[in-house]
Protein backbone atom coordinates (compact mmCIF):
# COMPACT_ATOMS: atom_id res chain seq x y z
CA UNK A 1 0.00 0.00 0.00
CA UNK A 2 1.51 3.21 -1.12
CA UNK A 3 0.99 6.33 0.14
CA UNK A 4 0.21 8.32 -3.34
CA UNK A 5 0.98 6.79 -7.11
CA UNK A 6 1.81 9.73 -9.00
CA UNK A 7 0.64 8.99 -12.62
CA UNK A 8 2.82 10.52 -15.38
CA UNK A 9 6.61 11.35 -14.75
CA UNK A 10 6.77 14.52 -16.38
CA UNK A 11 7.74 18.09 -14.99
CA UNK A 12 4.67 18.00 -12.77
CA UNK A 13 4.74 14.59 -12.06
CA UNK A 14 8.16 14.25 -10.58
CA UNK A 15 8.16 17.33 -8.51
CA UNK A 16 5.24 16.16 -6.76
CA UNK A 17 7.06 12.74 -5.96
CA UNK A 18 10.17 14.34 -5.19
CA UNK A 19 8.88 16.95 -2.30
CA UNK A 20 6.25 14.16 -1.32
CA UNK A 21 9.35 11.31 -1.18
CA UNK A 22 11.25 14.07 0.33
CA UNK A 23 9.02 14.42 3.51
CA UNK A 24 9.13 10.58 3.77
CA UNK A 25 5.84 9.55 1.99
CA UNK A 26 5.66 5.91 0.62
CA UNK A 27 5.56 7.49 -3.61
CA UNK A 28 5.19 5.48 -6.54
CA UNK A 29 6.01 6.87 -9.50
CA UNK A 30 4.32 5.82 -13.04
CA UNK A 31 4.46 6.52 -16.72
CA UNK A 32 4.51 4.81 -19.64
CA UNK A 33 8.21 5.61 -21.20
CA UNK A 34 11.40 4.92 -20.04
CA UNK A 35 13.73 8.43 -19.33
CA UNK A 36 15.17 9.97 -20.57
CA UNK A 37 12.38 10.42 -23.80
CA UNK A 38 11.99 13.04 -26.20
CA UNK A 39 8.98 15.15 -25.55
CA UNK A 40 6.99 17.80 -27.89
CA UNK A 41 7.78 21.27 -26.49
CA UNK A 42 9.07 24.71 -27.15
CA UNK A 43 11.81 23.67 -24.66
CA UNK A 44 11.94 27.20 -22.92
CA UNK A 45 12.31 27.93 -19.41
CA UNK A 46 10.88 31.01 -17.99
CA UNK A 47 12.43 32.85 -15.11
CA UNK A 48 9.61 31.61 -12.89
CA UNK A 49 10.30 27.87 -13.80
CA UNK A 50 14.55 28.34 -13.28
CA UNK A 51 13.48 29.69 -9.76
CA UNK A 52 11.33 26.20 -9.14
CA UNK A 53 14.43 24.18 -10.68
CA UNK A 54 16.46 26.09 -8.55
CA UNK A 55 14.31 24.94 -5.51
CA UNK A 56 14.23 20.99 -6.02
CA UNK A 57 18.65 21.48 -6.66
CA UNK A 58 18.91 20.83 -10.31
CA UNK A 59 20.09 24.54 -11.53
CA UNK A 60 23.32 23.87 -11.89
CA UNK A 61 23.29 20.26 -13.55
CA UNK A 62 20.96 21.95 -16.06
CA UNK A 63 22.44 25.02 -16.93
CA UNK A 64 25.79 22.93 -17.86
CA UNK A 65 22.84 21.69 -21.04
CA UNK A 66 21.43 24.67 -21.31
CA UNK A 67 20.96 27.90 -23.13
CA UNK A 68 20.91 30.65 -21.11
CA UNK A 69 18.85 33.83 -22.59
CA UNK A 70 18.77 37.17 -21.33
CA UNK A 71 16.49 38.90 -23.13
CA UNK A 72 12.88 38.82 -25.47
CA UNK A 73 12.51 39.87 -29.08
CA UNK A 74 9.05 40.32 -30.35
CA UNK A 75 8.04 40.84 -33.67
CA UNK A 76 4.45 42.81 -34.79
CA UNK A 77 2.66 41.35 -37.91
CA UNK A 78 4.00 44.31 -39.79
CA UNK A 79 7.77 43.10 -39.31
CA UNK A 80 8.82 45.92 -36.53
CA UNK A 81 10.80 44.17 -33.47
CA UNK A 82 11.20 44.99 -30.30
CA UNK A 83 13.62 44.08 -27.52
CA UNK A 84 14.02 43.88 -23.72
CA UNK A 85 16.31 42.57 -21.32
CA UNK A 86 15.08 40.41 -18.25
CA UNK A 87 15.29 41.85 -15.11
CA UNK A 88 15.44 39.85 -11.65
CA UNK A 89 11.76 39.80 -10.05
CA UNK A 90 9.95 38.25 -7.33
CA UNK A 91 12.83 35.78 -6.26
CA UNK A 92 13.12 35.02 -9.81
CA UNK A 93 16.39 35.42 -11.82
CA UNK A 94 16.81 37.70 -15.03
CA UNK A 95 17.36 35.42 -17.18
CA UNK A 96 15.25 32.08 -18.99
CA UNK A 97 16.84 28.82 -19.91
CA UNK A 98 16.26 26.56 -23.59
CA UNK A 99 16.97 22.90 -22.39
CA UNK A 100 15.23 19.81 -24.42
CA UNK A 101 12.62 18.24 -22.72
CA UNK A 102 14.86 14.93 -23.18
CA UNK A 103 17.20 16.25 -21.05
CA UNK A 104 14.87 18.77 -18.56
CA UNK A 105 12.33 16.01 -17.52
CA UNK A 106 14.58 13.12 -17.39
CA UNK A 107 16.46 15.28 -14.71
CA UNK A 108 13.56 16.31 -12.34
CA UNK A 109 12.74 12.36 -12.36
CA UNK A 110 15.82 11.55 -11.27
CA UNK A 111 15.68 13.79 -8.62
CA UNK A 112 12.02 12.30 -7.67
CA UNK A 113 14.27 9.09 -7.42
CA UNK A 114 17.09 10.28 -5.44
CA UNK A 115 14.40 11.15 -2.94
CA UNK A 116 12.98 7.95 -2.45
CA UNK A 117 10.24 8.05 -4.85
CA UNK A 118 10.07 4.44 -6.94
CA UNK A 119 9.61 4.78 -10.58
CA UNK A 120 8.69 1.82 -12.61
CA UNK A 121 8.67 3.03 -16.45
CA UNK A 122 6.76 1.31 -19.74
CA UNK A 123 3.70 1.52 -17.75
CA UNK A 124 0.71 2.37 -19.50
CA UNK A 125 -2.20 3.08 -16.71
CA UNK A 126 -5.67 2.23 -17.94
CA UNK A 127 -7.76 2.94 -14.89
CA UNK A 128 -8.37 3.78 -11.19
CA UNK A 129 -10.85 2.75 -9.26
CA UNK A 130 -11.26 3.33 -5.17
CA UNK A 131 -12.08 1.38 -2.87
CA UNK A 132 -12.47 1.18 0.66
CA UNK A 133 -9.03 1.97 2.02
CA UNK A 134 -7.61 4.23 -1.36
CA UNK A 135 -7.65 3.09 -4.61
CA UNK A 136 -6.36 0.66 -7.28
CA UNK A 137 -4.30 1.59 -10.24
CA UNK A 138 -4.45 -0.53 -13.10
CA UNK A 139 -2.18 -0.63 -15.82
CA UNK A 140 -0.14 -2.14 -18.48
CA UNK A 141 3.35 -3.78 -18.91
CA UNK A 142 5.01 -5.76 -20.90
CA UNK A 143 4.43 -8.86 -18.89
CA UNK A 144 1.04 -7.95 -19.23
CA UNK A 145 -1.35 -6.75 -16.73
CA UNK A 146 -0.49 -5.38 -13.04
CA UNK A 147 -2.22 -3.28 -10.55
CA UNK A 148 -0.96 -1.31 -7.64
CA UNK A 149 -2.71 0.42 -4.40
CA UNK A 150 -2.08 3.21 -2.51
CA UNK A 151 -4.48 5.77 -0.64
CA UNK A 152 -4.37 9.00 -2.78
CA UNK A 153 -3.34 9.65 -6.86
CA UNK A 154 -1.59 12.26 -8.47
CA UNK A 155 -2.83 12.61 -12.17
CA UNK A 156 -0.25 14.31 -14.24
CA UNK A 157 -0.64 12.97 -17.37
CA UNK A 158 -0.40 16.33 -19.92
CA UNK A 159 -3.43 16.93 -22.51
CA UNK A 160 -4.36 13.51 -22.32
CA UNK A 161 -7.67 13.08 -21.23
CA UNK A 162 -8.28 9.73 -20.89
CA UNK A 163 -7.43 8.87 -17.79
CA UNK A 164 -9.04 11.87 -16.26
CA UNK A 165 -12.60 10.87 -17.81
CA UNK A 166 -12.02 7.57 -16.39
CA UNK A 167 -10.99 8.38 -13.55
CA UNK A 168 -14.38 10.69 -13.54
CA UNK A 169 -12.46 13.88 -12.83
CA UNK A 170 -13.46 15.29 -16.55
CA UNK A 171 -17.08 14.70 -17.99
CA UNK A 172 -15.88 14.95 -21.99
CA UNK A 173 -12.99 16.12 -23.57
CA UNK A 174 -11.42 19.61 -22.97
CA UNK A 175 -10.93 21.81 -25.32
CA UNK A 176 -7.19 21.93 -26.49
CA UNK A 177 -4.61 24.45 -28.78
CA UNK A 178 -1.97 23.12 -31.28
CA UNK A 179 1.28 23.52 -31.26
CA UNK A 180 4.00 22.24 -33.89
CA UNK A 181 8.07 22.42 -33.76
CA UNK A 182 11.23 21.53 -35.54
CA UNK A 183 14.54 21.46 -34.49
CA UNK A 184 17.25 23.13 -36.60
CA UNK A 185 21.10 23.19 -36.43
CA UNK A 186 24.12 25.23 -37.96
CA UNK A 187 22.18 28.54 -37.91
CA UNK A 188 24.88 31.39 -38.83
CA UNK A 189 23.33 34.36 -36.68
CA UNK A 190 21.32 33.18 -33.67
CA UNK A 191 20.62 35.60 -31.26
CA UNK A 192 20.46 34.91 -27.68
CA UNK A 193 17.34 36.14 -27.06
CA UNK A 194 14.10 34.42 -27.03
CA UNK A 195 12.01 35.77 -29.49
CA UNK A 196 8.16 35.67 -30.11
CA UNK A 197 6.96 36.10 -34.00
CA UNK A 198 3.36 37.45 -34.45
CA UNK A 199 4.19 37.98 -38.36
CA UNK A 200 3.73 35.16 -40.84
CA UNK A 201 1.21 33.07 -38.49
CA UNK A 202 -2.58 33.03 -38.14
CA UNK A 203 -3.43 35.22 -35.36
CA UNK A 204 -4.55 34.50 -32.81
CA UNK A 205 -1.02 32.69 -31.84
CA UNK A 206 2.52 33.12 -32.57
CA UNK A 207 5.51 31.63 -33.93
CA UNK A 208 9.28 31.29 -32.08
CA UNK A 209 12.89 30.76 -32.21
CA UNK A 210 14.34 29.77 -29.41
CA UNK A 211 17.88 28.97 -28.69
CA UNK A 212 19.15 25.81 -27.83
CA UNK A 213 22.98 26.78 -28.38
CA UNK A 214 25.16 29.32 -30.27
CA UNK A 215 23.86 27.43 -33.74
CA UNK A 216 20.81 25.57 -33.14
CA UNK A 217 17.22 26.54 -31.75
CA UNK A 218 13.75 24.68 -31.10
CA UNK A 219 11.34 26.99 -34.04
CA UNK A 220 7.66 26.81 -33.76
CA UNK A 221 4.29 28.36 -34.22
CA UNK A 222 1.22 27.48 -31.64
CA UNK A 223 -2.53 28.64 -32.57
CA UNK A 224 -4.01 30.04 -30.10
CA UNK A 225 -7.75 28.72 -31.53
CA UNK A 226 -9.35 25.72 -29.49
CA UNK A 227 -9.79 22.87 -31.35
CA UNK A 228 -12.19 20.31 -30.05
CA UNK A 229 -11.02 17.05 -29.43
CA UNK A 230 -7.36 17.69 -30.83
CA UNK A 231 -8.70 18.61 -34.69
CA UNK A 232 -7.09 20.59 -36.78
CA UNK A 233 -3.98 19.35 -35.66
CA UNK A 234 -3.28 18.55 -39.13
CA UNK A 235 -3.42 22.11 -40.07
CA UNK A 236 -0.62 22.64 -37.74
CA UNK A 237 1.76 21.44 -40.69
CA UNK A 238 0.84 23.76 -43.45
CA UNK A 239 1.28 26.63 -41.11
CA UNK A 240 4.44 25.91 -40.26
CA UNK A 241 5.31 25.59 -43.29
CA UNK A 242 4.04 29.21 -44.24
CA UNK A 243 5.98 30.40 -41.13
CA UNK A 244 9.16 28.83 -41.86
CA UNK A 245 8.96 30.63 -45.25
CA UNK A 246 8.53 33.93 -44.37
CA UNK A 247 11.16 36.36 -45.06
CA UNK A 248 12.49 36.67 -41.94
CA UNK A 249 12.94 33.08 -40.97
CA UNK A 250 14.26 31.74 -44.62
CA UNK A 251 17.23 34.96 -43.78
CA UNK A 252 17.90 33.44 -40.51
CA UNK A 253 17.94 29.85 -41.88
CA UNK A 254 20.24 30.50 -44.66
CA UNK A 255 22.68 27.69 -44.69
CA UNK A 256 21.43 26.14 -41.82
CA UNK A 257 19.54 22.46 -41.89
CA UNK A 258 16.57 20.81 -40.04
CA UNK A 259 17.54 18.12 -37.42
CA UNK A 260 14.74 15.79 -37.46
CA UNK A 261 10.91 16.36 -38.17
CA UNK A 262 7.84 18.86 -37.39
CA UNK A 263 6.10 17.68 -34.42
CA UNK A 264 2.74 18.55 -33.45
CA UNK A 265 1.19 18.66 -29.50
CA UNK A 266 -1.95 19.40 -28.18
CA UNK A 267 -2.23 22.02 -25.19
CA UNK A 268 -4.85 22.87 -22.49
CA UNK A 269 -5.53 25.71 -21.56
CA UNK A 270 -8.25 25.30 -18.94
CA UNK A 271 -7.23 25.87 -16.03
CA UNK A 272 -10.15 28.82 -15.20
CA UNK A 273 -13.25 25.81 -15.25
CA UNK A 274 -11.43 22.22 -15.02
CA UNK A 275 -12.00 20.10 -12.34
CA UNK A 276 -8.44 19.73 -10.51
CA UNK A 277 -9.84 16.99 -7.56
CA UNK A 278 -11.75 13.49 -8.11
CA UNK A 279 -12.50 11.13 -5.42
CA UNK A 280 -9.17 10.36 -3.77
CA UNK A 281 -7.21 11.58 -6.79
CA UNK A 282 -5.98 15.37 -8.08
CA UNK A 283 -4.22 16.26 -10.74
CA UNK A 284 -0.94 18.80 -11.87
CA UNK A 285 0.12 20.88 -14.82
CA UNK A 286 -1.21 20.46 -17.69
CA UNK A 287 -3.59 17.51 -16.37
CA UNK A 288 -5.41 20.68 -14.63
CA UNK A 289 -5.51 23.04 -17.29
CA UNK A 290 -2.51 24.90 -16.03
CA UNK A 291 -0.92 26.12 -19.42
CA UNK A 292 -0.94 30.08 -20.30
CA UNK A 293 -3.79 31.11 -22.51
CA UNK A 294 -1.68 33.62 -24.10
CA UNK A 295 1.57 31.77 -25.06
CA UNK A 296 1.21 27.84 -24.48
CA UNK A 297 4.22 28.05 -21.36
CA UNK A 298 2.92 25.43 -19.03
CA UNK A 299 6.30 23.81 -17.53
CA UNK A 300 6.09 26.73 -14.88
CA UNK A 301 2.69 26.03 -13.82
CA UNK A 302 3.85 22.28 -13.48
CA UNK A 303 6.61 22.96 -11.23
CA UNK A 304 4.68 25.46 -8.99
CA UNK A 305 1.40 23.15 -8.89
CA UNK A 306 3.73 19.75 -7.94
CA UNK A 307 5.11 21.79 -5.29
CA UNK A 308 1.60 23.14 -3.98
CA UNK A 309 -0.27 19.56 -4.05
CA UNK A 310 2.76 17.66 -2.49
CA UNK A 311 2.51 20.08 0.44
CA UNK A 312 -0.93 19.41 0.22
CA UNK A 313 -0.99 16.74 0.91
CA UNK A 314 1.92 16.43 3.26
CA UNK A 315 -0.22 18.61 5.49
CA UNK A 316 -3.22 15.78 5.14
CA UNK A 317 -0.95 12.76 5.51
CA UNK A 318 0.29 14.85 8.92
CA UNK A 319 -2.74 15.15 10.11
CA UNK A 320 -4.07 12.00 9.27
CA UNK A 321 -7.00 13.12 7.62
CA UNK A 322 -7.44 12.07 3.99
CA UNK A 323 -11.22 12.63 3.72
CA UNK A 324 -12.68 13.95 0.74
CA UNK A 325 -13.93 17.26 1.54
CA UNK A 326 -9.96 17.82 2.96
CA UNK A 327 -8.70 16.72 -0.76
CA UNK A 328 -10.62 18.91 -2.04
CA UNK A 329 -9.45 21.89 -0.53
CA UNK A 330 -6.63 21.48 -2.88
CA UNK A 331 -8.55 23.14 -5.59
CA UNK A 332 -8.89 26.31 -3.22
CA UNK A 333 -5.32 26.05 -3.16
CA UNK A 334 -4.77 26.11 -6.92
CA UNK A 335 -7.55 28.70 -7.57
CA UNK A 336 -6.14 31.09 -4.90
CA UNK A 337 -2.52 30.77 -6.23
CA UNK A 338 -3.78 30.97 -10.69
CA UNK A 339 -7.50 31.79 -11.11
CA UNK A 340 -6.84 35.38 -11.38
CA UNK A 341 -4.24 35.08 -13.68
CA UNK A 342 -5.40 32.19 -15.96
CA UNK A 343 -8.31 34.83 -16.09
CA UNK A 344 -6.64 37.85 -16.66
CA UNK A 345 -4.77 35.90 -19.39
CA UNK A 346 -8.19 34.69 -21.16
CA UNK A 347 -9.94 37.87 -21.40
CA UNK A 348 -6.32 39.38 -23.41
CA UNK A 349 -5.91 36.44 -25.35
CA UNK A 350 -8.35 38.10 -28.11
CA UNK A 351 -6.54 41.07 -27.94
CA UNK A 352 -3.81 39.74 -29.78
CA UNK A 353 -5.99 38.04 -32.41
CA UNK A 354 -5.70 41.56 -33.98
CA UNK A 355 -3.34 42.75 -36.32
CA UNK A 356 -3.52 46.36 -35.89
CA UNK A 357 -4.17 46.12 -32.06
CA UNK A 358 -0.97 43.81 -32.45
CA UNK A 359 0.99 46.52 -34.45
CA UNK A 360 -0.11 49.44 -32.55
CA UNK A 361 1.32 48.16 -29.40
CA UNK A 362 4.07 46.93 -30.46
CA UNK A 363 4.67 50.30 -32.27
CA UNK A 364 3.63 51.78 -28.58
CA UNK A 365 6.10 49.58 -26.24
CA UNK A 366 9.19 50.11 -28.83
CA UNK A 367 8.84 53.85 -27.61
CA UNK A 368 9.21 53.25 -23.60
CA UNK A 369 11.70 50.81 -21.93
CA UNK A 370 8.83 51.15 -19.31
CA UNK A 371 6.08 49.23 -21.29
CA UNK A 372 8.65 46.60 -23.44
CA UNK A 373 9.31 44.97 -19.51
CA UNK A 374 5.38 45.01 -19.27
CA UNK A 375 4.77 43.60 -22.37
CA UNK A 376 7.71 41.07 -21.65
CA UNK A 377 6.09 40.13 -18.15
CA UNK A 378 3.00 39.23 -19.94
CA UNK A 379 4.15 36.33 -22.85
CA UNK A 380 6.45 35.14 -19.65
CA UNK A 381 3.82 34.72 -17.43
CA UNK A 382 5.66 37.02 -15.01
CA UNK A 383 2.78 39.35 -14.38
CA UNK A 384 1.65 39.31 -10.79
CA UNK A 385 -1.50 38.11 -9.79
CA UNK A 386 -2.60 40.73 -7.57
CA UNK A 387 -2.25 43.07 -10.64
CA UNK A 388 -3.74 40.54 -13.10
CA UNK A 389 -6.98 40.97 -10.57
CA UNK A 390 -7.29 44.57 -10.45
CA UNK A 391 -9.67 46.14 -13.34
CA UNK A 392 -6.51 48.39 -14.58
CA UNK A 393 -4.33 45.54 -15.09
CA UNK A 394 -0.95 46.51 -16.94
CA UNK A 395 -2.28 45.14 -20.57
CA UNK A 396 -4.97 48.16 -20.18
CA UNK A 397 -2.21 50.75 -19.50
CA UNK A 398 -0.17 49.74 -22.45
CA UNK A 399 -3.07 49.23 -24.73
CA UNK A 400 -3.93 53.18 -23.67
CA UNK A 401 -0.85 54.47 -24.91
CA UNK A 402 -0.41 52.46 -28.30
CA UNK A 403 -4.12 53.85 -28.98
CA UNK A 404 -3.08 57.33 -27.93
CA UNK A 405 0.49 57.00 -30.67
CA UNK A 406 2.22 57.81 -27.46
CA UNK A 407 3.72 61.35 -29.06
Amino acid sequence: MHDVIVIGAGPGGSTTAHYLAQAGLNVLLLDKFDFPREKTCGDALTPRAVAQLDALGLLPQLQAAAQRVSGVEVVAPSGLMTRAELSAQAGRPDYALVVPRLILDAAICERAIRSGARFQGQTHVTAIETTSSGILVRARQAGGTVAFTGRLAVIATGASPKLLLQAGLLQQPPHTIVAARAYFEDIPDLSRHLRFHFNGVPLPGYGWVFPLSESSANIGIGSLRAAQNGTGRSGKSADFAHFIATPAIQALLSGARQGGPVKSYPLRTDFATAPTVGERVLAVGEAAGLVNPITGEGIDYALESGKLAAAHLIELFRTGDLSQPALQCYDGVLREHFQPLFVYCRRRQRLIGSRWVLNQLIRAVDRRVAYRQKLINILLGQVEISMAASQKPLWKTVLSAATAGLR
